[in-house]
Formats: structure tokens, sequence, C-alpha cells
């Protein structure tokens, strides 16, 4: 697992400190601007760039906390509602649209778990926006990305294999997924086509 590769660890946490980086300086910059700024108007504007920005780091680190973190057992359930709230906080207000079904109380943790990092993949090969779907295929997951452009790379499709781990964070996210679908007694797999990709859990 991700404690047993110091590489993959250290580059997971590149992912997470990129994904926070915006939004932490955002609030940096609108505090800056706070004690600066004397008008009113301008003071108004830095207080919806830190309130704005705040919000958005919070919705980061909920949804990494949740894909990422290591509270409970990996017996535990996740519960359904928390894993959709969650994912929706995170795409909210981006250039994606995110459609949840509706399913049961729970998941397994490691699922859960896997299908957040999975959607986050996903995202990031849709760079100009589109559309994000979960589906349930009888015993199997599906996430279905589609977008005008497709952005699949070839790290994050090395990172879903079993060689030797790309150095890049997209690649770390995608072997750890991996990892936790094998968990769940899942085989991850990549169908990218021209404009859209679907990846696939299922045992």
């Amino acid at each position: 697992m991700a404690s047993e590769n110091p590489d993959l660890v250290a580059l997971i946490c590149s992912r997470l400190c990129h994904d926070l980086a915006g939004s932490i300086g955002a609030v940096n910059n609108g505090v800056e601007l706070l004690v600066e700024e004397t008008d009113a108007a301008m003071r108004e504007e830095a207080i919806g760039l830190i309130a704005q920005s705040a919000s958005d780091a919070a919705k980061r680190l909920s949804f990494f906390r949740l894909a990422l973190g290591a509270s409970g057992s990996m017996n535990e359930p996740m519960a359904y509602a928390e894993f959709s709230r969650v994912a929706k906080a995170y795409f909210d207000g981006g250039k994606l649209s995110l459609l949840l079904p509706a399913t049961a109380d729970t998941l397994p943790k490691p699922l859960g778990k896997a299908l957040l990092l999975g959607l986050s993949l996903a995202a990031q090969a849709l760079p100009r926006g589109g559309s994000l779907g979960l589906v349930k295929d009888g015993a199997a997951w599906l996430i279905r990305a589609e977008g005008t452009t497709l952005r699949w790379q070839d790290h994050v499709a090395q990172g879903l294999g079993d060689g030797a781990l790309p150095a890049e964070p997209a690649a770390a996210i995608a072997r750890y997924a991996q990892q936790l679908a094998a968990m769940a007694g899942c085989n991850l797999q990549a169908e990218p086509g021209e404009t859209s990709l679907i990846l696939r859990f299922a045992a």
C-alpha cells in the first residue's frame, strides 16, 4: 500500500499541495489586500476573495480527507450520502458537471475511496471541462467522462499498471486508486477514446 512505497507517499503529498496551493495562496493575497487597503470597496472585494478561497480549500480538504485519510478501519462501510456530498462539493462551481446515481446506503470503504480518486483522475483528463458520471452496471462501477478534449496522459495509464511508478503525482493517485480497488475485489481499467473516457471498476 501507499505506506510501503515512499515515492508513492511523496508524490501523493505533492498532489495534495498542488491542489490546495491556489486556494490557500488566494486567501493569503486577500488578507494582504485587506491589511493594506483603506478603500471600502476594495476591502469588501478582499473579504469576498478570502471567503471564496477558504471555501474552495475546505472542499478540497474534505474530498482528499475522505479519499486518502485513514480514519477508522478499512472494513467499516462508507456512507454513500457522505461520498455524494463530498464529491458534489469538490466539483461544484467548476467546468465539470457531475451526475451521481441514487444507490445503496453504503459503499465498501476501499471502493468509495477508489471511486473518489477515479473521479479526480477523470476530471484531470478533461482540461476544457465536460461531464462526469458515476454508473452502477451490474456488479461493476463505471466512471464516464466526456468533453470536447480528452487528455489521458501516458504516466497516468502507467500508474494504473504494475510496472515502475512514473515520478508524477497523478500517476501516484492512479496507482493508489488501483490498490484501493484491489482491496475491494475490483480491477481498475481505463478505456480512453477520442473525447471520452471510461474507468471501469469490476471484479
